[in-house]
């Protein structure tokens, strides 16, 4: 609001310096005798848009556009050539979209486009699952070879630090620092400074099975690192920013571990309770 009302001063601020008199017979600028002005008629060449203007809306209609390749995770897939054409293609097409000449003029009919897009996602969900597996068992084969021990389950971890004696159990609070990777070494989550350690439970359906099997094996202040296969996280159905079957590594350190304590209760407690 403040804002607002700054630009409405300056705008009577101007007007007035633009209407009003200004000593002895001087109109304004662009005015007749009468202060009556005049309307300026401009070319057609001084109204079109700059060149800077339209590669500036040109980029942020491929920026506008993207969000949607992103969104599907096209960026490493599409073929920018095709879609180039599609594009000439549609806006080239003299006859109006959606009629039968309209399709003629187009190589793929739209129509065709629903179908073909949900069998496209469905054929490239089948082969991430199958190429996320193949690599993930190479990699824990690999870890195998590195020093990783293996738990019953098919956990791999590499503890550098025990921590204390008494070992985490199931319904403990924790804090945990962490960084976690696919096996290409990019980052897909980790705490920070400004997050802060993150803090969970112990048990079920608190954090994937990987997790909670990984720090039942070390104590307050312990550290390891560990590979966990994808039926120890989020198994063939992923998850958002995690592809089916993806193998997924974890360095996690025990900041504090907090024991689930159950309140004392006492006779005179107990015959209330009864009551």
């Amino acid at each position: 609001m403040k804002a607002i009302k700054i630009l409405a001063f300056a705008a009577a601020a101007t007007m007035l310096v633009a209407c009003g008199p200004k000593g002895g017979n001087a109109t304004a600028d662009g005015a007749d005798s009468l202060g009556v002005k005049k309307e300026v008629v401009k070319k057609a060449s001084e109204l079109k848009p700059s060149k800077a203007m339209t590669d500036s809306v040109s980029y942020l209609l491929g920026y506008v556009f993207s969000g949607y390749i992103k969104n599907y995770n096209f960026g490493n897939e599409i073929n920018y050539g095709k879609l180039k054409a599609g594009l000439q293609d549609f806006l080239n097409a003299k006859a109006a979209p959606g009629t039968p000449d309209f399709e003629k003029e187009v190589k793929i009919s739209p129509e065709k486009l629903e179908d073909l897009f949900n069998r496209f996602l469905a054929q490239r969900f089948e082969y991430l699952k199958a190429l996320n597996g193949e690599e993930g068992q190479k990699f824990i084969a690999k870890s195998l070879k590195n020093g990783y021990e293996q738990t019953a389950s098919g956990l791999l971890y590499k503890i550098s630090n025990p921590g204390s004696e008494r070992k985490i159990k199931v319904t403990d609070t924790l804090e945990v620092n962490y960084k976690g990777t696919f096996i290409d070494g990019s980052i897909f989550d980790q705490s920070t400074p400004e997050r802060g350690p993150i803090k969970f439970v112990v048990g079920p359906n608190s954090v994937i099975r990987g997790w909670i099997e990984a720090v039942q094996l070390v104590g307050e202040g312990g550290a390891l690192s560990v590979v966990i296969p994808a039926e120890l996280a989020y198994g063939p159905q992923g998850r958002q920013g995690i592809e089916p079957n993806k193998t997924l590594l974890f360095d996690m350190e025990i900041v504090s571990v907090k024991p689930l304590i159950v309140p004392e209760v006492t006779e005179e407690a107990e015959n209330e309770i009864k009551k």
